[in-house]
């Protein structure tokens, strides 16, 4: 070490000169107190860019914070269940045409779907970060949970394909129909099932748990479901059906019989040479007595076709009655009328119904 005397107003002053290995020896001790302000306990990398060690191709992940590492990752699994029920939101906003849209049925669907994400969200397996992380400033541990889209495809594929072929199985069944009349019912039935919240939700689930392998399975699917509206359009408009009505009064019952069919897409032949028939068979129910006339009508209505009869169904009314037999009569008329353009297109519906079963 060099020493330097030096003068202040006449009283020495004694200096120290370190040379290069003296500062060498502070700028060290300033590198070691530095490091020991230096946190600790590091975040890890996931905590500031998840995607730098679970990219977004190959995972799905949610982070959680919470006052135990449990609590962190059930809150990090709550992310990811939000995330997918977020996605399947906006795939289900690209098909919009094929979801309820009178209100309360798309809410109750919404709500269905949701609950069905949910659901399905437990049938991946949901894994966590080895070194889940605890923040001393806030006292709180925070984890990283993280779905493999691979494996979770896995797992989760046959309930996919178990939808896609439950639907091109009421497709294919359609095309091959050769009655027109049943092959509007069964590709209606197709399209109630594409409309359900249960296909809906696993289609788009699929989508969001891993676009390129939910693409290869769906394709046919997909293209199915874009040209089935036009099938079903092309099957109504074959299916042109006459109406026997020997009992009747005022074509009451006639006309309601065409305002049905045609509330259902049918188109109805007065000339009574199309190939599917409706046969309609009144039962009056009449009863005369010194109080009046009174009346129970009832009617069956049978469709056949080219291969035979399809189905049929009945309908009732209460009785009915006037002291005027003209009065009574067109009062059981009405009633059973209207109560068969009522009745038609749930009779329809579980007609449709039967074929898918």
């Amino acid at each position: 070490m060099k020493k330097t005397i030096d003068f202040l107003a006449g009283v020495p002053i004694q200096r120290h000169s370190f040379g290069f290995l003296g500062l060498s020896l502070v700028f060290a001790a300033g590198i070691f107190f530095g490091c020991a302000s230096a946190p600790k306990n590091p975040p890890p990398a996931w905590a500031a860019d998840a995607q730098s060690v679970y990219p977004w191709d190959k995972y799905i992940t949610g982070q959680g914070n919470g006052a135990t590492v449990r609590d962190a990752e059930e809150n990090a699994t709550a992310e990811i269940s939000l995330y997918f029920v977020r996605e399947t939101t906006v795939e289900r906003s690209r098909h919009a045409s094929w979801t309820e849209q009178d209100g309360v049925s798309a809410s109750q669907s919404t709500t269905d779907e949701s609950v069905l994400v949910k659901s399905y969200t437990n049938l991946v397996a949901v894994q966590f970060a080895d070194d889940p992380w605890y923040n001393p400033a806030a006292k709180t541990w925070k984890t990283l949970a993280y779905i493999n889209r691979e494996q979770a495809w896995a797992a989760y594929e046959p309930n996919a394909k178990r939808q896609a072929d439950t639907f091109m199985n009421l497709v294919k069944a359609a095309d091959k129909e050769t009655e027109p009349f049943n092959a509007v019912l069964r590709y209606g039935a197709a399209v109630a099932y594409a409309r359900g919240p249960e296909f809906n939700t696993v289609r788009d689930f699929s989508q969001v748990l891993n676009p390129a392998q939910a693409n290869g399975l769906f394709a046919e699917t997909d293209a199915a479901l874009a040209a089935l509206l036009d099938k079903q359009l092309g099957a109504q408009q074959k299916s042109i059906i006459a109406i026997q009505c020997p009992v009747d009064y005022n074509m009451m019952i006639y006309q309601s019989m065409v305002k049905a069919l045609g509330a259902s897409g049918f188109a109805v032949d007065s000339s009574g040479n199309a190939a599917t028939i409706c046969a309609i068979q009144v039962e009056e129910g009449l009863l005369k007595n010194d109080t009046g006339t009174f009346y129970t009508p009832s009617l069956t209505a049978s469709f056949s076709g080219s291969s035979g009869a399809m189905f049929s169904f009945r309908v009732t009314t209460d009785r009915v009655g006037a002291i005027n037999a003209d009065v009574a009569k067109s009062r059981a008329y009405t009633a059973l009328a209207n109560a068969l353009e009522g009745a038609f297109a749930g009779e329809l519906q579980r007609r449709q119904s039967a074929l898918i079963n």
